[in-house]
């Protein structure tokens, strides 16, 4: 049997029945050190995962009843890499598949067999514009069609188009770890090793080819981190003094701000096993100025009310705007699911500027470009506290869009990930 084959399946299994997240399943499995195509695993599951909503249109054209999903995501994958992966040969690829749903339900080789055949040798219209023109959209760029009726409301159909298919660089962003290598010096490396790069927004910012940099020591002298996530971080301007980071891990923005040694960064989660985390992760940079703490976000902590200069909300969200790298997000998603999230972001944002200081700042963030997480929350907040105003924020030379000191990074306009920061400062 295809062993390639065989653990993107379990892999997928694992994330549309478990709900599992797609890159802690694939590290797990990369890590054993199995002797298999990494690269085409990899590929597979997140193809996979990248198109399901045009995947499962496809499907539907050629089956009745949509299956069970553990034959559903045979299908799945059988159209992708039909269409994407020429390394495997039809014939051997629907062998595969079928065999594989033998260990599902052998009473369904047969239509499993029959469908595979019909998925690879036919074509399927995509939905019609004119008169479906969210199912055309949805389908043509996988978006749910909930995410692309919230956006219209918003925006023209060019604008939310241009945003759907806007295209992100594949590199990894990572920073240089300026404690132990100049940003030059990093790059001079880099190249002498023929490792490929692109600068990013700053000198010690930059999309590099992570594969091959894994292959070689100078993985240890930069920290992969998210451009949204760094950016962040230098919104918040030029920190001094104490930071409550209330929803840190596993902490990559307490540690980028704790190596700027003039703070004090208080770290927390609500999870007991992600505070471990973060402390592992602050102690491998030799930070000690980082404080880790398992604390609920949305409960008040008496001992730090009015201690803090800077408290950072970078708040639970649908990740909408982070889709691309993280494409198990849309799977089992729904509008009422972020109505939800939006109460929980409120009642976070609320308790924590009991902990500001007469002057301090509260900064809200998230991965999401919707305005009920972003906008609607901030104006909420700040009619039942006006003893805070929003400040601007460096735009850092990207065309954000700037709605009353909110702003919100689209990738069309930024070719950044989307994500959303309103800066407040308590009077």
């Amino acid at each position: 049997m295809n062993k390639e084959l065989k653990v993107s399946y379990e892999i997928l299994k694992k994330i549309y029945i478990d709900g599992a997240y797609v890159s802690i399943e694939l590290n797990k499995f990369l890590s054993t050190g199995a002797n298999i195509n990494n690269a085409l695993v990899t590929k597979i599951v997140y193809g996979v995962l990248e198109k399901d909503i045009s995947l499962e249109y496809f499907v539907s054209h050629f089956v009745k009843k949509l299956p069970k999903i553990e034959i559903l995501i045979l299908l799945k994958m059988v159209t992708y890499v039909a269409k994407n992966i020429s390394s495997i040969p039809p014939f051997a690829l629907v062998n595969e598949i079928v065999n594989l749903s033998k260990g599902v339900d052998p009473h369904q080789s047969g239509f499993v067999n029959a469908t595979c055949k019909n998925l690879i040798a036919k074509k399927v219209p995509l939905p019609n514009r004119n008169t479906a023109l969210t199912k055309y959209l949805s389908v043509r760029y996988n978006y749910p069609e909930w995410v692309i009726i919230e956006l219209l409301k918003k925006h023209n159909l060019d604008f939310v188009e241009a945003l759907l298919s806007e295209e992100l660089p594949s590199d990894t962003h990572v920073r240089v770890n300026l404690d132990k290598i100049s940003a030059d010096d990093f790059k001079s490396k880099l190249t002498e090793k023929g490792i490929r790069y692109t600068d990013g927004l700053s000198d010690e910012l930059m999309y590099v080819d992570y594969a091959e940099l894994l292959k070689t020591d100078l993985k240890d002298l930069c920290i992969v981190q998210g451009l949204p996530s760094i950016i962040t971080c230098k919104a918040m301007g030029a920190v001094r003094g104490k930071v409550l980071d209330t929803c840190a891990a596993p902490g990559g923005k307490s540690v980028y701000l704790a190596q700027n040694r003039d703070l004090d960064v208080y770290a927390c989660d609500i999870h007991k096993h992600r505070v471990e985390l973060i402390k592992k992760y602050a102690k491998s940079l030799q930070l000690d100025n980082v404080k880790c703490f398992e604390q609920d976000a949305t409960k008040p902590n008496s001992d730090w009310v009015g201690k803090f200069d800077y408290v950072m909300c970078d708040v639970p969200c649908s990740n909408l705007g982070v889709s691309r790298k993280k494409p198990d997000v849309f799977l089992n998603k729904s509008l009422s699911d972020v109505k939800t999230l939006a109460g929980l972001q409120y009642q976070i944002l609320n308790n924590s500027a009991k902990y500001v200081k007469s002057g301090g700042i509260l900064q809200y963030s998230t991965c999401t470009i919707l305005d009920n997480e972003n906008s609607a929350v901030i104006t909420k907040f700040l009619k039942n506290n006006p003893d805070f105003t929003l400040t601007k924020i460096d735009t850092f030379g990207l065309n954000i869009t700037d709605e009353n000191s909110m702003y919100t990074f689209y990738p069309n306009l930024t070719h950044t990930e989307g994500f959303f920061i309103g800066r407040m400062v308590r009077k």
